[in-house]
């Protein structure tokens, strides 16, 4: 194990001693000794390395997944609770794939302590509750000024941890399940159950979205409550639990009843927000990347939203024309692919609000719907639109690959101008988003 640490800091100084922003012939754009696929595979592997460095650093409380390393201009040293549970995925997924023992003894001793950071922070006095966004890194509460609640936070927490209890389950562990995640006859004992409770209480209540800047109803909340429902329901079965089964699938219902609502026919794509109360008020296309991160994070391919849907394919379609109109660097015909931001009315900038950028995560989020897109269509026999999205979806990759520096790691931002690696440093959404991503394009190639 020693060995293994020893081995991935080496690769990280020496990642870092080559990073640079600075130098055209840092970005790998000219490079013909790769596809966009090869560098995804490539990125992966860098990709949970970055993951592991930034769970649990030396300075902060054991489970503690920090959003980036930078600590100014803006500071995101900080436990997101949603950022956390998105990354807490990446590592799930690894540890499924990993064969190396070493590999998953290290794996599984970050899930560890990310439940025991969990289970600290659930019961931390906060502003609002399980509701509350991020945390100090030291685990005390963040009681400064900020959009709050942020009710998806406890849904996607609790579907991570109902991930790890399958494997724990298929591991003979079920006692431990019962002790820490999930007691089947207390109520909200048990990280899992907590969450899972009070999302079947408080999801009708108006909360702010993921980007943090507006509060109501969003759909990209309600599609990850009902995710956490409709697992929930399923975890409750396996454990006995068939009254708490029928309350959550109860509420899985109703969601889905409420998330109809958020197609507009006039517009022709799903909304991002209705009912909203406060927040931001120039966000008037209702047009946003978190349509897609909501279907990619809420999906679970049980007939609900699939993405052959006409709906989804609509919505897809119409956020990629509204980017290409919006920046700087997508009117570039040379460049491949299009440059995806959170929405086109943004203004966050990183380190000021002159005018929003476009996103590594969500450039990616379109290529990987793209590849679910193409899943589906494969399973249901259509091979030559099957083949269409998948190229679709590695013009997406290869957007992100003509930008990202030599050294692979990625900011929040690519400028709209220049295209640049711009904002925040090492985003480790970024590579949680990498992973999922090339998960889905194996899913897709391998029609599993």
């Amino acid at each position: 194990m020693k060995k293994f640490f020893l081995v991935q800091s080496l690769l990280i100084a020496i990642l870092f001693s080559i990073q640079t922003q600075a130098s055209p012939s840092n970005v790998r754009h000219n490079s013909k000794l790769t596809s966009s696929s090869m560098w995804l595979e490539e990125e992966a592997n860098l990709s949970i390395s970055r993951i592991l460095n930034n769970i649990s650093p030396s300075d902060a409380r054991p489970g503690a997944v920090i959003a980036a390393q930078t600590r100014h201009e803006p500071n995101y040293y900080y436990h997101w609770v949603r950022d956390a549970a998105l990354t807490i995925e990446a590592v799930i997924s690894e540890y499924r794939e990993r064969t190396d023992a070493n590999d998953r003894n290290i794996l599984r001793q970050k899930l560890m302590e990310y439940l025991n950071f969990s289970e600290h922070i659930q019961n931390v006095s906060t502003l609002t509750g399980l509701g509350e966004p991020k945390f100090n890194v030291d685990g005390t509460a963040f009681n400064g000024p900020w959009g709050r609640p942020q009710n998806d936070g406890p849904a996607l927490r609790a579907v991570s941890l109902i991930h790890w209890a399958q494997i724990l389950i298929d591991e003979g562990q079920t006692d431990f399940i019962r002790d820490r995640l999930f007691d089947p006859k207390k109520s909200q004992v048990g990280v899992i159950k907590k969450d899972l409770d009070f999302v079947a209480v408080h999801w009708r209540e108006p909360s702010f979205d993921l980007w943090e800047e507006v509060q109501g109803d969003h759909f990209y909340t309600r599609m990850v409550q009902r995710r956490a429902m409709v697992e929930g329901a399923q975890l409750a079965l396996a454990l006995g639990d068939s009254k708490s089964a029928r309350i959550y699938s109860r509420q899985a219902i109703e969601i889905e009843q409420d998330l109809v609502n958020f197609w507009d026919p006039n517009r022709g794509y799903f909304i991002a927000t209705r009912n909203q109360v406060a927040g931001l008020n120039y966000k008037h296309s209702q047009l946003d990347t978190a349509i897609i991160l909501g279907l990619l994070h809420g999906s679970l391919n049980d007939g609900f939203l699939p993405f052959s849907d006409q709906k989804v394919q609509s919505t897809l379609d119409h956020l990629a024309r509204a980017f290409t109109q919006v920046y700087k660097i997508n009117h570039r015909s040379e460049i491949p692919g299009v440059a995806i931001g959170r929405y086109p009315e943004d203004q966050y900038g990183g380190n000021h609000f002159n005018g929003g950028n476009p996103w590594p995560l969500c450039t990616l989020a379109l290529a990987e719907a793209y590849y679910r897109m193409g899943f589906d269509f494969s399973v249901r026999g259509r091979r030559l639109d099957s083949k269409s999205l998948l190229e679709t979806g590695d013009q997406f990759v290869e957007r992100v690959r003509y930008h990202a520096p030599a050294s692979g790691f990625l900011n929040e931002q690519m400028d709209r101008n220049t295209g640049y690696m711009t904002s925040v440093e090492d985003l480790t959404w970024n590579y949680a988003a990498i992973i999922s991503t090339l998960s889905a394009r194996r899913t897709m190639i391998f029609n599993k």
